[in-house]
């Protein structure tokens, strides 16, 4: 599989690949210091997964991002930061992300949180959902616009569950969660998994625990 990395710290950006490639056995790394150069490798082929650092040249917030989305052909982008509030969260999520890895996550969550993005899932680590606590848990007004099933499967998704981990949880086939999440996508006003995570995330709905991966 082929995995572009980048960010403009060379240390960080070797730390990031040889964690990569401890991953995934067969990863082909190509790595870039400027978002120009995340579009040039882009252009060349097409990538398996992206990863950026939020705020390497040429970055500008989301701006960069939605560059970089839209020559990625489809591939997860995953956004890497040292620093980051919980609206750059969101706003990276809305803008397209796949998922926000902090820098200071440790080998094995990292490892687990790349795997969910290649699996297709959304990645946000519990503590940039809730640690600046602008809501408590769930939002008064959220608690009366989504019912307790839909309430929990959104924990689930904020928490980067696949539909197979929400099946197993709620004893119900896969085609039965998909169900229930595209009336929930309808109820939300979104249109896919990133766009109810980052407006679940805006409501305050933190994770499920029993939906984040091991460590």
């Amino acid at each position: 599989m082929r995995v572009v990395i980048a960010d403009d710290h060379p240390l960080y950006l070797e730390a990031v690949g040889i964690q990569v490639a401890r991953t995934f056995a067969d990863a082909e790394v190509h790595t870039a210091t400027t978002v120009d150069g995340v579009m040039d490798l882009l252009r060349k082929f097409t990538a398996d997964i992206v990863m950026l650092d939020y705020s390497m040249p040429g970055m500008c917030g989301a701006e960069g991002l939605r560059r970089v989305i839209s020559v990625a052909g489809g591939a997860p982008v995953l956004v890497m930061s040292g620093v980051a509030s919980r609206s750059d969260v969101v706003d990276c999520i809305v803008a397209g992300a796949k998922g926000y890895i902090p820098k200071t996550l440790q080998g094995p969550l990292f490892s687990a949180a790349i795997s969910l993005v290649v699996g297709g899932a959304t990645y946000i680590p519990t503590e940039f959902v809730s640690a600046e606590a602008l809501v408590p848990s769930v939002g008064a007004s959220a608690a009366k616009f989504y019912n307790e099933r839909e309430l929990d499967m959104l924990r689930f998704l904020v928490g980067g569950a696949s539909n197979k981990e929400i099946a197993r949880h709620f004893g119900m086939p896969e085609v039965t969660v998909k169900y229930h999440l595209s009336r929930l996508y309808r109820k939300m006003d979104v249109v896919n998994r990133a766009q109810a995570v980052a407006a679940a995330v805006k409501a305050g709905i933190s994770a499920n625990p029993d939906s984040t991966p091991p460590g």
